[in-house]
């Protein structure tokens, strides 16, 4: 979903989950004051008791609060948060801070919430809390964050580049080619390197989401496909003669698009993500589909042994496995290969493999990634349930093919 702009700058530890007040500080207030009050529930809307919450002033600006109205992103101003008190939800999971609530008033005040061991209940709200009326919050489970860069593994102990979460006092931690954010709260966000905003996400609570920006200099990608040309060949065919896109069919499925009257059938255009590949099929009860496409002609392989990641934006309803695939037929049209599973969903999605993620069965030919990292001749794609298959781009990170 994601495709930005990004440059280094130093490295910062990550603070997830972490307010910047003293924890000296922190403890629950029985006393009744004139200070703004929060009430801290989960999902079920019972009290979390010992939840430790923290009051947040933002300082800086940026255009509009949610991350989708920002248009002009040169006229953009990263915000920043700083902690005005920490404190302890008591048994009735209330909390009672001594700010008074005229010091929010003219200012965007926010709240955290964290509960739960290694932080596994979360939350990151504006402040609602008028007056001295309580606020509620609700702690739902936390979110793990991965960025990748595309960035080689010759270039990943150069990059020193922090990210952060836009408004909110979370950092990420450079990791080889990869930043991590450990534990944050569910919602939208705006990801944010060297002041310029290079990505949004929108993390749905509970799941580990990962996503891939741009480092200019850094970051090595290949646009294998985009169906943009709105031919049936691969983007390598702009050097290299190749056969094009190939659909097949076992155990009594069928291909419904495209149909007989070939590749074009399939090939759909709107005006947000220009051409793609809209492919329909019918599995039965234990058939599948394959779609693939050599990489060259029949003897032709490549050295993508400096792969970081494969990126696919996808959409449909079906679980699909990609495959990079040795050149040589090992008997019965046969390829020992590297393996990935991946599933699509109802909305647009970028679907991140990487090496060290793949399957492994030697019954069916799958091996390590570096087992044929270096002798790679055909991408293919298999599909073993559902009904339709969406692809916009598939892109392989960390290499440059020419």
């Amino acid at each position: 979903m994601m495709k930005r702009l990004i440059s280094a700058v130093s490295l910062l530890s990550c603070l997830w989950a972490c307010s910047s007040s003293d924890p000296d500080t922190a403890g629950a207030t029985s006393e009744t004051t004139n200070g703004i009050a929060v009430m801290v529930v989960d999902a079920a809307t019972k009290p979390v008791p010992q939840a430790r919450v923290t009051l947040f002033k933002r300082s800086g600006a940026v255009p509009a609060d949610s991350p989708s109205e920002v248009q002009d992103v040169t006229q953009f101003l990263p915000s920043y948060v700083s902690a005005l008190e920490t404190a302890t939800a008591d048994d009735s999971g209330m909390v009672q801070f001594e700010i008074l609530p005229d010091q929010c008033q003219n200012a965007r005040c926010y709240v955290e919430g964290i509960a739960g061991e290694d932080s596994s209940l979360m939350v990151w709200t504006k402040l609602n809390a008028a007056d001295s009326m309580t606020d509620k919050i609700e702690l739902l489970p936390s979110v793990s964050l991965t960025v990748y860069t595309g960035a080689s593994s010759s270039d990943s102990t150069v990059l020193g580049a922090t990210l952060m979460l836009d408004a909110t006092p979370y950092w990420a931690q450079n990791e080889g080619s990869a930043f991590v954010f450990s534990h944050v709260p569910a919602g939208l966000y705006t990801v944010v390197a060297d002041n310029q905003p290079v990505a949004e996400v929108s993390l749905d609570a509970g799941t580990s989401v990962d996503t891939i920006v741009t480092v200019p200099g850094l970051t090595r990608e290949f646009v294998f496909e985009d169906f943009e040309d709105g031919d049936s060949l691969n983007n390598l065919a702009k050097t290299y003669p190749n056969y094009g896109w190939y659909f097949s069919a076992f155990k009594g499925a069928s291909w419904v698009k495209p149909d007989s009257s070939g590749f074009a059938t399939a090939l759909k255009d709107d005006a947000s993500h220009g051409k793609f590949l809209a492919t329909d099929f019918a599995l039965g009860d234990t058939g599948y589909v394959l779609m693939g496409t050599r990489l060259g002609l029949d003897t032709t392989h490549y050295d993508l042994s400096a792969l970081t990641a494969i990126r696919l934006t996808v959409r449909g309803d079906c679980e699909f496995r990609v495959a990079l695939e040795h050149y040589l037929d090992v008997g019965d049209n046969n390829f020992r290969k590297a393996l990935w599973l991946a599933k699509a969903s109802d909305d647009w999605t970028d679907v991140v493999l990487l090496p060290g993620n793949e399957l492994l069965d030697e019954f069916s030919y799958q091996v390590p990634w570096g087992e044929v990292s270096k002798e790679i001749g055909l991408f293919s794609i298999f599909i073993t349930s559902g009904t339709h298959l969406e692809i916009d781009r598939i892109v392989f990170e960390g290499i440059e093919l020419h």
